[in-house]
């Protein structure tokens, strides 16, 4: 074999080892990049994140609270539709009777003209009053929602493997790997640790706070 011979084995002998370790060093680099939150964990940072939309949309609290609400909402509604119905009705009638000269005196047109204005002033207390009823229930709805998201965030991590979690609302967070992503796995605990009609159960704290 001839010096060029060995020479050539020598550098494709080169080559094939460079290429070899250089795939080995990419394969090592694709194992040791976390994919799972446990995986981060174990790298030494503790940390997860938790997506407050998803918890909103998914947890079975959640869902009930938005149900109350709505029910609320819409009797209130109806109360309010009912006294604006008999508002138009009085001023109608009202206008009927201007037309047809059906009052007996100056004195009797005026004073229900009066009564229609006193109803109508009534109707927008009655609206304001059932929206200030509705925004203070949703509040304190809301309050006792968090308090028991927190109570089961602590059941869920009372191993302490993690030594933070964020919450995500809309973009307050610029940037997370998406494998510090707990949502679905704490919304899953979430849920299976529910009691269904808790969102509705009275609670002294909340009623005393509403009056």
């Amino acid at each position: 074999m001839t010096k060029n011979s060995l020479v050539g084995l020598g550098l494709a002998a080169l080559a094939l080892t460079t290429s070899l370790s250089l795939a080995s060093c990419k394969d090592a680099d694709k194992k040791a990049s976390p994919t799972t939150a446990a995986e981060v964990q174990a790298t030494g940072l503790p940390i997860a994140l938790v997506r407050m939309d998803s918890v909103s949309s998914q947890y079975k609290y959640a869902q009930e609270v938005k149900a109350a609400l709505e029910k609320d909402a819409l009797e209130h509604q109806t109360r309010l539709q009912s006294k604006g119905a008999a508002i138009q009705k009085a001023a109608a009638d009202f206008e009927r009777r201007m037309r047809i000269n059906a009052f007996v005196s100056a004195e009797a047109q005026q004073a229900e003209q009066q009564k229609i204005i006193r109803m109508q002033q009534e109707g927008e207390a009655l609206s304001a009053q059932l929206t200030q009823q509705l925004g203070m229930k949703q509040q304190l709805m809301l309050e006792d929602m968090m308090k028991e998201i927190r109570a089961q965030l602590k059941e869920y991590n009372k191993d302490g493997r993690y030594k933070l979690i964020l919450t995500q609302v809309g973009d307050n967070v610029l940037y997370a790997d998406e494998a510090l992503d707990i949502t679905d796995d704490f919304i899953k605990y979430l849920n299976e640790h529910y009691t269904a009609g808790k969102a509705t159960e009275a609670k002294p704290d909340s009623a005393s706070r509403a009056k």
